[in-house]
């Protein structure tokens, strides 16, 4: 048999056990100094090494900063009150992010019944970080609202293109078909700055400098060889005898620049709104590839006033165009892209 003192665990071996736990593990005593903290404690405050709180005040340490209000007041009820709150929920701000922890503060219960009621005794908190966990539903949340959004959007344009077209009869101008798309896009635009809590990043619209250079490139060489093949089919239809369009080339310095606006309104439409959406809402197999071909469906419906040529033309662009995006992180190739190989194109064969 094994006496009490053999069953019992060395320091060693408890400091082995917390600190490959996942959950963070702080202990203050009850002069309110932190006498102990595990590694994941630590990695959740962004401090460096043990010996920065150790022995230090913990009012002084985690109770100073004004901004994390739920945070402090949680433990002055723990603290000044002597009482044992549930565990909750609060933000923390740390020197560069805001955290979501679950906070589960334990007092030590006293030794000795002759203390003051009130007195604080010391506390145990265990502390969870759930911060990558409340962003993705908060993440899926937003999506959610604007994919629906999207789909009210697109539903009434087509409805109300349909409702011109086969029932008055009235006949609009391909410009006019942009504007409204653009108008769409601004929409959605506002619904994502002002309703969710997408970043500029999240929506591709502020590139990585650490992959700045290579996207150039990369974005440069696609486009000189795409031009190139563009006009090349060209020369090779026109040679056999097939005549898409009376003449070569076509379009005007205004068009260029006018679709350079329209190319980057409607990448931004494609890529940082419904392939961003559909991404976080879509958990399947072969994400990526679902993700960029449902994009380029609904993007190509967006295009079913101007035709099944048209209509088709889009779907193949966006399907490319989807891929460069998820491999550059960033709309701005794509943009280019879509300027340089749409407007040529459309020059070329529309």
């Amino acid at each position: 048999m094994l006496t009490d003192t053999q069953t019992m665990l060395t320091p060693q071996q408890k400091d082995i056990i917390f600190d490959s736990m996942s959950d963070g593990v702080m202990a203050v005593n009850s002069a309110g100094v932190i006498t102990y903290a595990n590694r994941a404690c630590l990695n959740i405050f962004e401090i460096n090494k043990a010996d920065d709180i150790i022995g230090k005040s913990f009012h002084e340490c985690f109770l100073s900063n004004k901004k994390n209000r739920a945070f402090n007041k949680l433990f002055d009820i723990c603290i000044k009150q002597n009482e044992r709150p549930e565990k909750t929920n609060v933000r923390y701000r740390t020197s560069t992010i805001l955290k979501h922890l679950n906070i589960n503060i334990n007092p030590v219960q006293p030794y000795n019944t002759d203390l003051e009621e009130n007195s604080f005794l010391g506390m145990l908190i265990l502390i969870e970080d759930i911060t990558d966990h409340f962003r993705l539903k908060q993440h899926e949340h937003d999506c959610a609202f604007i994919f629906a959004g999207l789909i009210i959007c697109i539903s009434l344009f087509l409805f109300a293109w349909s409702l011109l077209r086969f029932t008055l009869h009235i006949y609009l101008k391909t410009s006019t078909y942009t504007f409204i798309i653009e108008c769409i896009t601004f929409a959605l635009f506002l619904e994502i700055v002002f309703m969710t809590s997408f970043s500029m990043r999240d929506i591709g619209l502020i590139p990585k400098l650490s992959t700045l250079k290579r996207n150039f490139i990369e974005t440069i060489t696609i486009a000189a060889v795409s031009c190139i093949l563009l006009l090349l089919s060209k020369v090779i239809l026109n040679f056999i005898g097939i005549h898409i369009k009376s003449y070569y080339i076509g379009g005007s310095a205004h068009g260029a620049y006018v679709y350079l606006f329209t190319s980057f309104v409607q990448e931004f439409l494609a890529r940082g709104v419904i392939q961003t959406s559909i991404k976080y809402l879509v958990r399947v197999k072969y994400q990526t590839t679902v993700c960029i071909i449902l994009t380029s469906l609904l993007f190509s419906l967006m295009h079913m006033p101007f035709g099944f040529y048209f209509m088709a033309s889009a779907l193949m662009l966006s399907l490319a165009l989807g891929y460069i995006y998820e491999r550059q992180g960033n709309i701005w190739g794509c943009v280019f892209l879509h300027w340089c190989c749409g407007y040529l194109a459309m020059c070329l064969y529309f």
